[in-house]
């Protein structure tokens, strides 16, 4: 009797189809049995929504063990360093710890991811260090755009005191789109049409209620975990990385390369006039309603710890350039450039995490009291 023998080939696309099926299955099936944590590397991307057409999430909290931004996108395990965030968002989709959630509140910060404390916890939070500070009721309203903090009805209402408008060094540029917007609004945004919010608000609720569906169809934990195992593998044997992330040998902090480009540019390539501009534009709008501003650039961590890098600013510092230009149109201000510089030499604590883009929360408390000391001498008169 002959023995019948298999056949090889059609064995082998049994298993190969086996082996993806059983991927595919895997990558479906974590999303609903993992905890979040298992795809973020800190609670940024998931609290703002990253991957759900970037509508936030409400009065929600989230609270894992992450690491920085620059080590996400280089992707090599030494080079993390490991802390726990607690991230709380309020009912409107801002960064707000319960202390500082105030429905009439006198001071309200706007800004960018900066400003939202991206990259520490609720308690360390620029917000939360400010309040303690002030004594008084201090509310979030970061991250957002100062257009669309402009726009918001709930905020005309009830109009604070003061709005603290800060931005990072590298998004304060004539060029960003931002400032662009901000100036070509003539009507300081009141010709925005009930219609057309009813009509935005109806694609954000239909964006939400999809939201989580789309989601979870981005979410991969094979596709996370071959991403970061890739890069490692790619640095430990050619020694070559993401050329987003600036590595310098023997250094232990990691910098971006849009900070580090942006230090050979002078002053005057950097379209301040139109950052002034489009700053007073937005001084005179929120005086309409009672509102004082005070206006924060934030240094980079590329320019503050240049040295590092073995590079040199562009003399004079295009900071201290933007400060007098600020000035000359009378516009309340926090300089933080030579505070931070004076509390970055050596043998100090940093002012930045080594392996994120963002500042810490000592470099955090500075930002709070040198904006303390604009409130307590009324910025020479402005407000």
């Amino acid at each position: 009797m002959q023995r019948q023998t298999p056949d090889r080939p059609l064995l082998f696309c049994i298993l190969i189809a086996a082996v993806f099926l059983t991927m595919i299955s895997i990558d479906r099936i974590a999303p609903a049995v993992l905890e979040r944590d298992a795809y973020f590397y800190h609670p940024w991307e998931y609290m703002m929504g990253a991957f759900r057409y970037n509508i936030p999430r409400r009065s929600q909290t989230m609270e894992m063990e992450g690491y920085g931004d620059l080590a996400n996108m280089l992707g090599v395990p030494d080079e993390r360093v490991m802390r726990d965030f607690r991230w709380t968002n309020d009912r409107y989709g801002k960064r707000n710890a319960l202390s500082t959630q105030h429905d009439d509140p006198a001071i309200v910060i706007v800004g960018d991811s900066f400003m939202a404390s991206a990259a520490d916890s609720d308690e360390a939070s620029f917000v939360t260090q400010f309040q303690k500070k002030i004594l008084g009721p201090v509310t979030g309203y970061a991250p957002s755009d100062m257009s669309v903090f402009l726009q918001d009805q709930r905020l005309k209402v009830h109009p604070p005191d003061i709005v603290l408008w800060g931005r990072v060094e590298r998004n304060t540029l004539g060029s960003n789109g931002e400032i662009e917007t901000l100036l070509k609004d003539t009507s300081c945004f009141s010709e925005v049409t009930r219609s057309e919010r009813i009509e935005k608000a109806s694609k954000d609720f239909v964006k939400s209620m999809i939201g989580n569906f789309v989601e979870y169809a981005q979410l991969s934990i094979l596709r996370r975990t071959m991403q970061q195992s890739l890069k490692h593998a790619v640095f430990a044997v050619t020694g070559e990385h993401v050329r987003t992330v600036i590595l310098i040998p023997g250094e232990s902090m990691l910098f971006h390369d849009r900070g580090t480009a942006l230090l050979s540019a002078p002053a005057s390539a950097r379209g301040y006039d139109h950052v002034v501009d489009a700053v007073a534009h937005v001084r005179d709008c929120l005086a309409e309603r009672g509102t004082k501003l005070i206006f924060m650039p934030i240094p980079d961590k590329e320019h503050i710890y240049a040295a590092r890098l073995g590079k040199e600013i562009s003399s004079p510092d295009p900071l201290d350039v933007l400060d007098a230009m600020l000035a000359e149109k009378n516009i309340a201000r926090v300089s933080l450039i030579d505070r931070f510089l004076e509390e970055s030499t050596p043998g100090k604590d940093l002012l930045y995490w080594p392996d994120d883009t963002h500042w810490n929360a000592r470099g955090i408390g500075v930002g709070v009291k040198e904006t303390m000391k604009v409130l307590d001498t009324g910025a020479a008169g402005l407000l």
